[in-house]
């Protein structure tokens, strides 16, 4: 959490490279400028401290993120937004693309009774 392992260099190899976003176990550095250029990272952390230059790496290895039992693994889908990200297997990337659509339905229908059940608010004058 002391030093970033993404700062807006790596970003802009990232971006150069076609990668959308990043989920970082970690520190990242140059928020703004990664989200000035499109790219959606995620973090435990921000601080100003450079990289060390000399730290091992993988790339398209599994990766277990934040304490969390599941395993993310190449082609498995994330998504995510200012509450956080969710992972998708793979193999169940169909059938929550399914389920989607009828849970936004079920959340709006709750969501209009909560609003019709609302008390008129007194207008002050």
């Amino acid at each position: 959490m002391t030093r970033a392992l993404i700062g807006n260099l790596i970003g802009e190899i990232m971006v150069n490279a076609g990668v959308a976003g990043a989920v970082v176990d970690g520190a990242v550095r140059d928020v703004q400028a990664l989200s000035e250029m499109g790219l959606a990272v995620y973090a435990r952390a921000v601080t100003p401290a450079g990289p060390f230059k000399d730290g091992p790496g993988t790339i398209g290895a599994p990766v277990a993120v934040g304490g969390v039992v599941a395993v993310v693994v190449a082609g498995d889908v994330l998504v995510g937004d200012a509450d956080g990200v969710v992972v998708v297997a793979r193999h169940r990337v169909q059938e929550v693309v399914d389920a989607v659509d009828g849970i936004g339905e079920k959340e709006q229908a709750l969501r209009r009774r909560i609003l019709a059940a609302r008390p008129e608010r007194a207008v002050m004058a």
